[in-house]
């Protein structure tokens, strides 16, 4: 029975264009779940959107003298056209935070959580600017990191380590944009009392078990052990979801309301279920999102970076839990760590960065993917190397992968498959397609695609070895016997390597089904249908499926 697979991509922020390691990070791995569960045979909904509130919009505003509206305007359409037509990532909705439909089931789910008494008003030191008399947000304030001594942190959270800041904790605090120093003063804000709803998180995460990594689980557990901690959720901000104090009794209503909006680790979480609740009304089905958020069939992921760890493996299973306990919870939190460029994280606000949009003009969809899987931070950070990245894709991309499919195809170009009906392949070859076909399966099951990859590489460097071995430029006219026999194998391992390629290399699957004849590859066989395929095969317009990167000096 096919599963309703629900997969959350974590929601970039509007303020400057999309860099490659956002692409190692969360929209690769999610496009790859998605591409595997709708070849398996899963309904999917694959939904994010674009993180329109929050500061690093109005910081960016501000540099460039504009409204927050504006770079909304500008970075949306951008990124949305980056991610669904250059990149071709499988959503099934991309919206946007300051959609109505989010900034009304931001405030349902605020105000339940105000209802049951889990999120209360209380006073707290913020950082205030005398220079520029006014309280400054989290972004607008940069030291450096109490725990890893990096002088480039922000007041609520550090780049580097990924820990949370307390307000006051930041050393040599200044005003990043004026520069000036900051001061502490008190002002009222809404709290979410984390330390009530800790034992609902600690029930959930021991429900989850070992399906996340292992240093994901350690550090969830490292939280959990310290106490968490009331945080605040509103900022004294002009440019968020509105607080709705219309809704709230008047003892929680909470002093200056008007100036403050709920902040956006709080809401922007929140998109995922409405975002869901979009598509449907978009589909014209108004209860569709029920089937992946209520029942048994269900299985959640969510892609991420290390830096929204917190926010999605303990704060939003929470606020889901208080809005309904009947909601599905999150299953597989699949958390990268970074992808840094040259010893340094990946920054769009620092200018840290590789086009993404440029880099797949100049070398193309497949080649990033293949390298980013390659090199993916699943459980450290890794850096991207431009010769690096040239020397895989020239030595394994093509030099491997493309390498056996060309010479096997070109090998049998002029075979008319039908020979093959009568002729049995060598066990040790369909053991290995076998064994390769299963364990990318396994593989992606579990989010481990660098194990997919290197399963899909190990199968085509095992077809490399059995040309070789049988010579068989030689065989062809020794042996023909012997020769069809090696090529029936080595066109099912084509084959099985077609089906592989889906969801990792998706584009060259496409281009490799055309040269076969075959149909676009939609489904994962089962075992028996090589050989029906098989049957289809007809070899046209054979050309190399990759292209070797040629670095300018």
């Amino acid at each position: 029975m096919s599963k309703n697979i629900f997969i959350g991509v974590a929601w970039p922020y509007v303020n400057g264009d999309i860099h490659i390691g956002h692409v190692a990070g969360y929209l690769l791995p999610c496009d790859i779940c998605a591409r595997y569960h709708r070849l398996i045979g899963n309904n999917v909904l694959m939904a994010s959107g674009s993180d329109c509130f929050g500061t690093p919009i109005t910081v960016e505003a501000d540099k460039k003298g504009v409204s927050p509206e504006d770079i909304v305007s500008k970075y949306h359409p951008k990124d949305k056209k980056l991610f669904l037509d250059t990149l071709n990532l499988t959503y099934d909705i991309y919206t946007k935070t300051n959609h109505p439909n989010h900034i009304e089931v931001a405030q349902d789910l605020f105000v339940k959580m105000v209802e049951d008494g889990y999120i209360f008003v209380d006073s707290s030191m913020q950082y205030y600017s005398p220079e520029e008399k006014r309280f400054l947000p989290d972004r607008y304030v940069e030291g450096t990191c109490p725990f890893c001594d990096y002088n480039q942190a922000r007041s609520d959270q550090c780049d580097n380590c990924g820990k949370l800041i307390d307000q006051g904790e930041l050393k040599g605090a200044k005003s990043k944009l004026s520069g000036g120093s900051v001061e502490l003063k008190e002002t009222s804000h809404y709290f979410v009392d984390w330390k009530k709803l800790q034992p609902k998180i600690e029930k959930y995460f021991e429900g989850v078990g070992d399906i996340w990594r292992k240093w994901v689980r350690n550090e969830v557990k490292g939280w959990l052990s310290e106490g968490l901690k009331p945080r605040a959720i509103t900022r004294d901000l002009d440019w968020g979801v509105p607080i709705p104090v219309d809704r709230l009794p008047k003892d929680k209503i909470v002093e200056g309301h008007e100036g403050k909006r709920i902040y956006v680790w709080f809401e922007a979480v929140i998109g995922y279920l409405s975002a869901s609740k979009l598509w449907a009304k978009e589909k014209g089905d108004e209860d569709a999102w029920k089937d992946f958020w209520y029942g048994d069939n269900n299985y959640h992921y969510y892609f991420m970076g290390k830096d929204n760890l917190v926010f999605h493996t303990m704060f939003w299973p929470a606020q889901l839990m208080v809005y309904d306990e009947k909601l599905h919870l999150p299953d597989n939190v699949s958390i990268n760590m970074f992808l840094n460029l040259g010893g340094k994280a990946f920054s769009k606000s620092r200018g840290i960065t590789v086009d993404t949009a440029e880099f797949v003009e100049k070398y193309g969809n497949d080649a990033l993917r293949f390298y980013l899987t390659l090199t993916m931070p699943e459980k450290r950070d890794t850096s991207f190397v431009l010769e690096e990245f040239a020397e895989r894709v020239n030595g394994d991309l093509v030099g491997n992968l493309g390498n056996f499919i060309h010479r096997t195809l070109s090998l049998g170009k002029d075979l008319d498959v039908s020979l093959f009906e009568d002729v049995s392949v060598d066990e040790e070859m369909m053991d290995k397609i076998k064994e390769k076909w299963i364990q990318e399966y396994e593989a992606l099951d579990k989010c481990q695609f660098r194990m997919a990859l290197e399963n899909i590489l190990g199968l085509s460097d095992a077809g490399n070895s059995w040309i070789n071995t049988n010579e068989l430029w030689k065989l062809k006219d020794k042996d023909e016997k012997r020769f069809l026999e090696v090529m029936k194998g080595l066109y099912l391992t084509v084959l099985a390597l077609a089906h592989m390629m889906v969801p990792i290399l998706p584009h060259a699957s496409k281009r490799l089904s055309e040269i076969l004849g075959i149909d676009e590859v939609k489904s994962w066989p089962k075992e028996d249908e090589f050989a029906k395929v098989l049957k289809k095969v007809k070899v046209s317009n054979l050309k190399p499926l990759f292209n070797k990167i040629e670095l300018e000096k």
